[in-house]
């Protein structure tokens, strides 16, 4: 027993050595077929567009579930109307399909956090964590001081616009009085006539210095020749006709003086009252200016079309309200706002982001970049998780054009439509597309593939009389599409006949073939 026992271990070692070999190659193969079948993050992995003719064969299909039929008939004038027809599974020679490792993230482009530039305290938050807004709607009310002191200093200004325009068009009227009285003067017109053609209209106190002068010079002319008359008839003698001579000659030019000073004094007062109107709209639009570096959206152009409103909104207006508003259509992403909270222009309220276009971003290892062709502006497909039966299509926007030499990787970037909203921020994905080689595939019409209790299935037809045909349910597995054909990977094998236009109303018989069954 004791020769037993201590011989045991060594023929244990003899025969561990004998199969050791084999157990080696056995991990060898192991480690290679998983190798080949997994893909490590961040490698791009050869994904075979389907299974090669040799491999691809046909498999019996267990029939459905709820236990019905899996071949259905169908009357000749149907498959007529229908207009079914039939198509090879053929083998073709595909691009080869390369995937790398993907994640979708928010086009950055199209992403906006939003903070108050002014401070104040949130009064009211308008939005939630997940909604989509559209451009202009609120977001958040906040009580703001800063704000409400630009938007009195506006209305001030406003007020102060209103009085300078209704100055220049007072001192317009009169400049443009004044310029029809000279010429009427100048033609030595009746006072009398003028007096009263003048007598409604604006000239103010060049009606006084005009007028009166002008009846001077008048009075004065009638006494000149007044006295001349009297003059010749020697009735008088000649010192009071020199006297009222000299008297109408000074008055004379005494009118010319005030007529030319008057043009003058009536033209710049109007060039005056212009430039304060110009300067009080300047001084409105620097107010508005103001509140809009603030974050107040004002229309400037309605603030100076209607500066009278000033009136009416110092009475009733929240000046110290300021709401922020969607700077586009998105969805909010991320919120912080909350009623009460103190909001300086530093702190974030809100991210918007516009989700109907979002990023693929990836990162290809430097041993794999022999294997990506020039796609860079070209297409790629994608494939999630939460959506294995659906590829989505992205536009390759840039290829890296530098080595990370940390993770010596080169970035890939992509933009993909999001219309639907299925692919979300932080999303792992596949990106996909063709490869420099090509491998065999067998491949049948697009149009012949139906999916019947979330499995993809098609059609063959049975051997049988003519007048009474029937069809056979097939599960398939398939791969990527290319054109109007579809890459099977298991299911079929080459030269098999299947259905192709008219496929979905044999589903629609088989469907009402088993629910008959069933009743």
């Amino acid at each position: 027993m004791s020769f037993a026992l201590s011989q045991h271990p060594t023929s244990a070692l003899r025969s561990w050595r004998a199969v050791a070999p084999w157990i080696t190659a056995g991990v060898l193969l192991v480690v290679l077929a998983l190798h080949l079948t997994l893909d490590f993050p961040g490698h791009l992995t050869r994904i075979g567009a389907a299974a090669s003719p040799a491999v691809a064969t046909a498999v019996d299909v267990p029939p459905p579930s709820h236990g019905g039929p899996a071949t259905v008939s169908v009357s000749e004038s149907k498959l007529k109307a229908a207009g079914l027809t039939t198509d090879k599974v053929r083998a073709e020679e595909l691009p080869s399909e390369l995937g790398v490792a993907g994640r979708i993230e928010v086009d950055a482009d199209r992403r906006v956090e939003v903070r108050s530039r002014a401070a104040g305290i949130v009064r009211e938050v308008h939005a939630v964590l997940g909604q989509k807004v559209r451009k202009g709607d609120p977001l958040v009310t906040l009580d703001s001081p800063d704000v409400g002191t630009a938007r009195l200093n506006l209305r001030a200004r406003q007020r102060e616009l209103l009085t300078a325009r209704i100055e220049f068009e007072w001192k317009d009227k009169i400049a443009a009085t004044v310029a029809r009285l000279i010429p009427e003067i100048i033609k030595g017109v009746d006072p009398e006539v003028l007096e009263k053609e003048f007598a409604d209209q604006p000239l103010g106190s060049f009606r006084a210095i005009l007028l009166q002068t002008y009846s001077e010079f008048d009075i004065a002319s009638h006494e000149e020749e007044k006295t001349l008359k009297l003059r010749g008839q020697d009735v008088i003698g000649e010192h009071p006709a020199i006297v009222a001579k000299h008297t109408r000659q000074g008055l004379q030019a005494k009118l010319f003086s005030m007529i030319e000073q008057a043009r003058f004094d009536a033209e710049q007062q109007r060039r005056l009252a212009d430039q304060a109107r110009q300067l009080a709209e300047s001084a409105v639009v620097d107010a508005g200016q103001r509140l809009r570096i603030l974050g107040v959206d004002e229309d400037i152009q309605s603030l100076l079309d209607h500066a009278e409103q000033a009136q009416v909104a110092a009475k009733d207006e929240d000046v110290t309200a300021y709401r922020i508003e969607a700077p586009f259509d998105g969805t909010i992403i991320t919120k912080t706002a909350v009623p009460s909270q103190r909001a300086d222009p530093i702190d974030m309220l809100f991210v918007v982001a516009d989700m109907s276009d979002v990023w693929v971003t990836a990162n290809i290892p430097e041993s794999d970049l022999a294997k990506i062709p020039s796609i860079e502006g070209g297409l790629v497909r994608l494939t999630t998780a939460a959506f294995p039966d659906r590829d989505f299509e992205a536009r390759v926007l840039s290829v890296g054009a530098l080595l990370d030499p940390t993770t010596r990787t080169v970035p890939l970037l992509a933009k993909t439509g999001n219309a639907g909203g299925f692919l979300r921020p932080g999303m792992f994905t596949r990106i996909l597309f063709d490869g420099p080689t090509s491998e065999p595939a067998l491949t049948v019409p697009a149009a012949s593939l139906v999916e019947i209790e979330g499995r993809t299935a098609v059609f063959r037809p049975q051997d049988g009389p003519a007048d009474a045909p029937s069809f056979t349910l097939r599960h398939v597995e398939v791969g990527r599409q290319v054109g109007d054909r579809v890459a099977v990977k298991s299911g079929l094998a080459e030269g098999d006949v299947v259905v192709a236009k008219g496929a979905f109303v044999l589903k629609s018989e088989l469907i009402l073939q088993n629910e008959a069954d069933e009743d």
